[in-house]
């Protein structure tokens, strides 16, 4: 029997790159091509899947080492920025929802670049704008619906907004127990949910049961995050403190 397209897992990676700039920590983030058949319009991270090059430079067997080099390449490909791939930390890592048609296991790594070497050249095709912004104002553009981010996206920023200095961010992420989620999908009434492991719903995909709470809630103008506390036997995904 053949695989189907929502069968298919391909691995990913993606990159959270900062700068320090003068107003304080700066996000770059990429719009993606508005045609394109996976997250079109959507803000995200430089980031793809891992191709076979990936793989014959870095070794087939090492998903940590090849996922960094894609990393490295799809940062060049979309926005024009050179990152060393010993320089990435691994901070979390999403598996897409099972039943959709596209499917990735995607690495979540940070990087700083300093603000002398943050020139951004988009490719155009991919990626038709970028900004860097402040993580607060990219929260704040993404609750008032100016900015669509994906939950894992939105996640990432959260996970740094309480910094000032994004080496002290970066230095947090190192020593930050990276986590590794795949979300689920299920509604709570009429509104739908995403269901994160801890959350009493997360195993039966029920997003009416009651109990601890771990989910993002996916509003009309965005995601929002709820973690109800130690009941949730899950530490909270938005704190690397």
């Amino acid at each position: 029997m053949s695989d189907t397209a929502a069968d298919i897992l391909r691995n990913a990676a993606t990159v959270m790159i900062l700068r320090q700039a003068q107003t304080g920590i700066e996000i770059l983030l990429l719009r993606r091509n508005a045609k394109l058949a996976f997250a079109g319009g959507a803000w995200v991270f430089p980031g793809g899947a891992v191709d076979a090059a990936d793989c014959a430079g870095a070794g087939i067997e090492d998903e940590s080492l090849t996922a960094r080099v894609a990393a490295v390449r799809e940062s060049a490909e979309e926005c024009g920025l050179v990152l060393e791939a010993e320089h990435l930390v691994h901070f979390s890592h999403w598996t897409t929802p099972e039943k959709l048609t596209r499917r990735f296991a995607t690495w979540f790594f940070a990087a700083v670049v300093s603000e002398a070497d943050s020139t951004v050249v988009i490719d155009d095709g991919e990626i038709h704008d970028f900004q860097w912004l402040n993580p607060s104002q990219a929260l704040a553009m993404h609750d008032a619906g100016e900015l669509d981010m994906m939950p894992p996206t939105y996640m990432s920023i959260k996970l740094v907004d309480q910094f000032v200095s994004a080496e002290e961010a970066l230095e947090s992420l190192r020593q930050f127990d990276a986590y590794w989620v795949t979300p689920r999908f299920a509604r709570d009434g009429e509104v739908g949910v995403l269901l994160y492991p801890g959350d009493a719903g997360y195993e039966t995909q029920n997003g009416s049961l009651a109990g601890p709470r771990h989910r993002c809630i996916l509003g009309n103008k965005g995601v929002s995050y709820i973690h109800s506390g130690a009941d949730v036997g899950i530490a909270v995904m938005d704190n690397p403190q």
